[in-house]
């Protein structure tokens, strides 16, 4: 099960914003390098995004949490997200193959138009992301600043 540490920096329509440490889990690269979180899609460095409502509790600015993410659920979804492309990617070209056309640039294109009809799939299935888990870690802490 992969999880980190932060403190909620802000929260609002249901989404609370998640200000992780550099130094929570040496293990993720991507937040330690300062190149941005690996557990979402984000520019912003060592920043996350969650529901801020589980079961019956909520969270406020300021909650020191523990997010975590199940292993099997995001390998599922990385399922999602790479292999439609790839299959869309290969069955263009054989299904143009199997009907007759596989004559100059045809396959090709067949190829281009299967790998985006692919990606429109698994973006419409990965929308919704992975579902993260999180729970309090003590006392609240002080909250820190946004960063724009």
């Amino acid at each position: 099960m992969g999880q980190v540490t932060g403190v909620v920096t802000r929260v609002e329509a249901g989404r609370a914003r998640v200000e992780c440490g550099v130094s929570n889990h040496p293990a993720c690269g991507t937040c330690a390098a300062g190149r941005g979180c690996g557990w979402q899609r984000s520019n912003r460095p060592r920043q996350l995004e969650i529901d801020a409502h589980q079961d019956l509790r909520t969270l406020e600015p300021g909650d020191r949490l523990e997010v975590q993410i199940d292993d099997a659920r995001l390998l599922r979804a990385a399922c999602w997200l790479y292999l439609p492309p790839l299959v869309g990617l290969l069955a263009g070209p054989a299904l143009l193959r199997v009907a007759g056309w596989e004559r100059g640039g045809i396959p090709l294109l067949g190829a281009v138009l299967g790998l985006i009809a692919g990606g429109l799939i698994a973006w419409r299935w990965t929308r919704a992301g992975v579902p993260v888990r999180w729970q309090r870690l003590g006392v609240t802490a002080t909250t820190l600043p946004d960063q724009p």
